[in-house]
């Protein structure tokens, strides 16, 4: 069965392993493997898979050093505090071969592998992910009176049983719900006028007139939770002359709600500021955000520009 049409490999980046070891003259050598991250989905039970043949992706180390060295490639079960989101270990290494797994390897000199996968006939895998380590390490050849140590560095690969991988369901999820999604914030940017007082808790409705609305555009109901969150420059870009307002300052009622599809709710802002010098006088800019519950995460904002007296 032909399974190059189904699967994606996404190729990262190079990566270089370095292997110290010590001698009388200090000698240092290093070794470089092709890619440190190789993703593929749709995997198939039963399937083997050549990943030279594939998708063209060799498995290459090269000796960077003066002094030849003995390499070798190990496929490595990953401890549970390397594993990427969504992913599990490899149940059994012997999933993954490596064919050379070993090579004395000149200065500059190369070793090219074929990195063979097989997933058993089991139908319980598919939709699951699962993620495995190549340790690539090396000894030095010199004088048996010298003193060698070898080190490794893990690159890895994951891959996916009869589904697209962790990230491309995440993105593929999202997209879904922003189809079925259609809420705003009216307005998206509350520029309050008066002068705000410090030390008092503040009812912008009742006090300052803010109407500050949530519509559902959409027929169906949806759940959100409302807070003010920290304003990130990097995403929401510039405040411009307004120094970043401190969310535990500004309170959102309700802090949830289910919003019935063709509605509109009237929110409540409570603003408190406490009485310090170093608050008075100057402009602040908040952010709220409304976020959908039990979906991908979703969410909108609106900006909230205030001055102290």
């Amino acid at each position: 069965m032909k399974m190059s049409d189904k699967i994606s490999v996404t190729l990262m980046f190079w990566v270089s392993i370095f292997i110290y070891f010590l001698t009388f003259t200090n000698v240092y050598a290093g070794v470089s493997a092709t890619f440190a991250d190789l993703i593929l989905e749709n995997l198939q039970p039963g399937g083997s898979y050549n990943l030279r043949k594939l998708k063209n992706v060799p498995f290459i180390i090269q000796n960077k050093g003066k002094e030849t060295v003995d390499a070798k490639i190990e496929v490595k079960i990953p401890r549970a505090d390397t594993l990427l989101k969504g992913y599990e270990p490899i149940p059994d290494p012997s999933w993954i071969v490596v064919i050379p797994d070993k090579f004395r390897l000149g200065s500059q000199e190369k070793g090219i592998s074929e990195i063979i996968i097989s997933i058993p006939e089991d139908e319980k895998l598919v939709g699951r992910h699962f993620q495995a380590h190549f340790n690539c390490s090396g000894i030095a050849i010199g004088p048996p009176s010298q003193l060698t140590i070898a080190t490794g560095v893990e690159t890895r690969i994951r891959f996916s049983i009869g589904s697209m991988g962790p990230d491309s369901l995440l993105q593929e999820k999202k997209r879904k719900v922003m189809y079925s999604l259609n809420f705003e914030f009216d307005p998206t940017n509350v520029n309050i006028k008066d002068k705000i007082e410090l030390g008092k808790k503040i009812d912008l409705k009742k006090e300052k007139n803010v109407k500050l609305n949530l519509i559902n555009k959409a027929s169906d109901p949806i759940n959100l939770t409302l807070k003010a969150v920290p304003y990130d420059t990097s995403i929401y870009g510039s405040a411009g002359d307004y120094e970043i307002g401190d969310p535990k300052f500004l309170k959102i009622k309700p802090e949830k709600l289910k919003l019935k599809g063709e509605t509109i709710e009237k929110l409540k802002l409570y603003l408190e500021i406490p009485d310090e010098e170093k608050y008075k006088n100057k402009k602040f800019l908040f952010l709220i955000q409304a976020e959908v519950i039990n979906h991908v995460p979703v969410e909108i904002v609106s900006k909230l520009f205030i001055t102290t007296k």
